[in-house]
Order: C-alpha cells, then structure tokens, then sequence
C-alpha cells in the first residue's frame, strides 16, 4: 500500500491541508481522489513528494 494525500486548491492556487489515505497504486488513488473531492473545488492528488494528478472543479480526475 502507498500512502497519498488530497489537498483542496484555494482560488489563489495555495494548497489547504491534506485529507491521507493508502490505496495499492495510482490508478485506486485517483478514483478515491475523484469521489472525496469538493465538488464546484480544484484538487490535487499528492505520493509523497511526487503530484500524482487532479481533480478539476466538475470532479474529474487526470493523471499528471
């Protein structure tokens, strides 16, 4: 299991803290990341000090 971490972007782009979870590889983070997200908010999705994806304000994610 990896350990991950959703951060909420605020309008001005700056990171609020981090919801962290573990799921077995990016492609389950991304889809855990998707259905926690705040919809009508940007995320993103964090691996340590790697960014792992986003999720865009409608609730999608995209790797990268």
């Amino acid at each position: 299991m990896k350990s991950y971490r959703i951060y909420i972007v605020d309008p001005d782009g700056r990171l609020q803290l981090g919801q962290a979870f573990e799921a077995v590889d990016d492609a389950t983070a991304g889809a855990q990341a998707q259905g926690g997200a705040q919809r009508g908010r940007t995320a993103e999705l964090w691996e340590g000090g790697r960014i792992v994806g986003k999720v865009s304000k409608d609730g999608v994610f995209s790797a990268g």
